[in-house]
């Protein structure tokens, strides 16, 4: 029996813009502004739950780089409230008996056990005196992992979903990234790296203009992704493809192929640009860049591990006092530009192996397809975990989050009956029959 929710949601969606006219109306300023994008969020992913997180990573971002001034908790904030509207939708659905049921993966046990692991570790470190806006920081670095997981599980649970999400991704990120690549001095690469290997598998099976298209985003993001100027992402993007070689079948490595040709050619073109030359000439410099202060910064959190490797020093942890070059006497942790170090030092041997346990759980599911979709996103977490050896970014790996999910999602759906779409095999899973349009 079809449950309509048609009546529900265009009420709902009246409360909302009610809702939206009186916090823009009675709140100040970027209190206000912030208010009403969370209420009008919440209303599109009433609508389009498959939507929380293309806007929530790229919306974010987009908007938190613009709202914040440069202020890192600004942009964090942004991120989180776009996720916080997205949980409020899903529950309105839930509540209306119009969302299908979740989906469950081999990794839930062990994101719900990290969950479980960042509450202990924050009520320790408090408990032994570390800083409470310490703690908060440490505990978003390690919640943002099974925080994008589960968002995924419970947003992405029908094959059309999926392909409604990816497709909104790379029309956001192209957008994005078209109206941003020629701007000196801009640097990134994640947003459009996450979209790369998709579109190479994508390219391998598709035919005609359709492949074209496709092969015409991938290089145009591989060019991004080449300017980007950080080392990490270089290092994320060469081992994801280079798995996708070693393990990729015959389409796969066309779809390699044809997009190297395709990023050539792109280059090519974007080289008559001249903000595109002045960001291709701060290539060298990234690569000339030295380290700075990050090896004394590890050494110090490696230092704090050495005294308690089983369980850290717990969430917040932090070293006051330490002299870095060219920062003279400085507090050294809970975070640093490295994510084990950080890992090990809040969290020790018992936090990492928790960390990793369902990530390369995920990784060994998809490794096992050779031209199935799994392939690209299994790739992709190898490289972000090699990468993560070098980087902390200040919001949180997500993408550690988001990759499992995805790999294990379609890892499912890879053994369910097959649909045609544009020509081409596409993974599909029979939508369930609770009325959900969405």
């Amino acid at each position: 029996m079809r449950v309509p929710i048609v009546a529900p949601t265009v009420l709902l969606g009246g409360a909302g813009l009610g809702a939206l006219v009186t916090v823009v109306t009675l709140l100040p300023g970027p209190v206000g502004l912030a208010a009403a994008a969370g209420v009008l969020a919440c209303g599109v992913f009433l609508l389009w739950p498959w939507a929380v997180l293309p806007v929530g990573i790229i919306g974010g971002a987009v908007i938190g780089a613009v709202l914040s001034g440069g202020d890192v908790r600004g942009f964090i904030a942004v991120k989180v409230l776009l996720l916080a509207a997205g949980g409020a939708a899903l529950a309105v659905r839930h509540w209306l008996r119009v969302e299908g049921p979740t989906r469950r993966t081999p990794a839930d046990l062990g994101m719900l056990t990290l969950i479980g692991l960042t509450v202990v570790a924050a009520v320790y470190g408090l408990a032994v005196g570390n800083r409470s806006g310490e703690v908060l920081v440490a505990a978003y670095q390690m919640a943002t992992i099974p925080v994008y997981f589960f968002v995924a599980t419970h947003t992405l649970t029908t094959a059309r979903r999926i392909l409604a999400a990816g497709i909104l991704y790379v029309v956001l990120a192209g957008t994005f990234t078209a109206l941003s690549v020629a701007t000196p001095g801009r640097h990134g690469g994640l947003i459009t790296l996450m979209a790369v290997p998709p579109l190479i598998w994508a390219a391998g099976r598709l035919r005609g203009w359709r492949r074209n298209g496709v092969l015409l985003l991938a290089g145009f993001f591989a060019v991004d992704v080449l300017l980007a100027s950080y080392r990490g992402i270089w290092l994320a993007a060469a081992l994801a493809l280079l798995v996708m070689l070693v393990r990729g079948g015959r389409a796969v490595r066309t779809g390699l192929a044809a997009t190297a040709a395709a990023a050539v050619a792109v280059a090519a073109v974007l080289a008559l640009q001249p903000g595109v030359r002045d960001r291709a000439g701060e290539i060298v410099k990234g690569l000339a860049q030295s380290a700075g202060y990050r090896g004394a910064e590890s050494s110090v959190g490696l230092g704090v591990f050495a005294d308690q490797p089983l369980v850290g020093a717990g969430l917040g942890q932090s070293t006051p006092g330490v002299y870095l070059s060219g920062f003279t006497l400085t507090d050294v942790g809970p975070v640093y530009h490295a994510f084990y170090v950080t890992v090990l030092a809040n969290l020790g041997l018992v936090g990492l192996l928790l960390v990793l346990w369902p990530i390369l759980r995920s990784i060994r599911v998809g490794l096992r397809s050779r031209d199935g979709i799994t392939l690209p996103f299994a790739a992709l977490s190898c490289g972000f975990l090699a990468a993560a050896v070098f980087a902390a970014p200040t919001d949180g790996h997500w993408e550690l989050g988001l990759l499992p999910a995805l790999t294990l999602l379609t890892a499912e759906q890879e053994r369910a009956p097959l649909r045609r779409f544009a020509g081409a095999p596409l993974l599909h899973r029979p939508v369930h029959r609770t009325g959900v349009t969405a």
